[in-house]
C-alpha cells in the first residue's frame, strides 16, 4: 500500500491510492461495495483492539478460531 502522508486526526475526507490487494480485500470485506467494506475493516479492528491487538503487536502473532457453523463463508 502506498500511503501519501500522515492525515490529520480532524481531517473529514482522506483520500488514499489503493492497489489491487487493497481494492480487492475492500470489495471482498464489503461483498462488491468498497465502502461496506472499508467500515467492516474498521469494524473488525475495533474488535481486535478491545480483544487486546494494539499497533505495536506482530500480526504473525496472532490467531483466529472461526466456529465451524460460520466456516462456510471463510476466504
Amino acid at each position: 500500500m502506498v500511503m501519501a502522508g500522515k492525515a490529520s486526526p480532524t481531517v473529514k475526507y482522506f483520500q488514499r491510492q489503493l492497489g489491487d490487494a487493497e481494492r480487492t480485500i475492500l470489495l471482498t470485506a464489503g461483498r462488491g461495495d468498497m465502502s461496506a467494506g472499508f467500515l467492516e475493516v474498521l469494524e473488525a479492528y475495533r474488535h481486535f483492539y478491545n480483544l487486546g491487538l494494539r499497533p505495536s503487536t506482530p500480526l504473525e502473532c496472532i490467531s483466529l478460531v472461526i466456529p465451524q457453523a460460520q466456516d462456510n463463508e471463510a476466504l
